[in-house]
């Protein structure tokens, strides 16, 4: 399929807003229906791969290179066990505890840590910029999990914890597949790590029984989440990015947490304070200064 540069803006865009509305789909669930937030990740993640991975074979693709080789296999599995997996729980348990704003915000926290992570390996000062972003990221944190009391948290000590958590998952997950992505198609390598993410939940969580109250608003909701949260945004990025670029990619991807923060206002009702408003901006300003090429 081929893009202008103005239609791939217009699909990261739509991409970011439709995954900033599974989040508010998730929220939906849990507070109106008792959803269970590791039921429904393992099932999103199980549908999600069969769909991914059924797409490959339906274009007569061998699925099977990726296990071939001893690197291929293991690189596949730091991925989706340090990377996807952490991520994608964290992210909708983090939902569970809080909200469907906070969530994304907290795990926009990833860019930072991949700074932080490269200056230790590396054995060197962050840049200027670099140093800000970081400032700004703990600045962000601490106004939105404390209104800027010392002494107190505004959200659950397990919601910041798992918000945080999906940042380091989806840190890890921007860094770690960087080769294997280059030798094997990236629909391939998220089909097969959400495939193997859900079958080691399913170990722990029974995806045929969710304990929920489903009528037809929350099983649109559910769809919504594997099909329109999931598949089809994720092949739209896809096909954007190559029209795009990955910087530009990034930078306009930060319409997702702002997207976020207004629908869960606006759709849901809930309520945010000024300082966590304020917060979110810190967040959200390192992502873009961290996303600018050095020229």
């Amino acid at each position: 399929m081929q893009v202008t540069f103005l239609q791939g803006v217009g699909l990261i865009i739509a991409a970011a807003v439709m995954w900033s509305l599974s989040g508010v789909c998730g929220q939906f669930l849990f507070q109106h229906y008792q959803t269970d937030a590791s039921w429904l990740i393992t099932v999103r993640q199980l549908c999600a791969g069969t769909v991914f991975l059924g797409y490959l074979l339906a274009r007569h693709k061998n699925i099977f290179k990726v296990f071939q080789e001893r690197q291929d296999w293991l690189e596949l599995l730091l991925f989706t066990f340090l990377g996807l997996l952490p991520a994608q729980y964290g992210f909708y348990v983090c939902i569970s505890l809080s909200n469907a704003a906070m969530a994304p915000i907290l795990q926009y926290t990833a860019p930072t840590m991949i700074v932080l992570w490269f200056a230790l390996r590396r054995h060197q000062l962050p840049e200027g910029r670099e140093v800000l972003g970081v400032i700004l990221t703990l600045v962000g944190v601490f106004l939105v999990s404390t209104h800027g009391k010392l002494d107190q948290l505004v959200v659950s000590p397990l919601a910041l914890f798992w918000g945080l958590f999906s940042g380091v998952g989806l840190a890890i997950y921007t860094v770690a597949p960087v080769r294997i992505l280059k030798k094997f198609s990236t629909t391939e390598i998220m089909g097969w790590g959400q495939i193997l993410s859900g079958l080691f939940l399913a170990c722990f969580f029974n995806p045929f029984h969710s304990g929920s109250l489903w009528d037809a608003s929350s099983i649109a909701a559910m769809m919504y989440i594997v099909i329109g949260g999931t598949v089809i945004p994720f092949s739209m990025f896809l096909i954007a990015v190559t029209v795009v670029g990955p910087t530009k990619a990034s930078l306009i991807s930060c319409v997702e947490p702002l997207s976020s923060i207004l629908l869960v206002v606006l759709v849901l009702g809930t309520p945010l304070t000024v300082l966590d408003i304020v917060g979110m901006s810190c967040i959200i300003a390192t992502v873009l200064l961290l996303s600018i090429q050095k020229k």
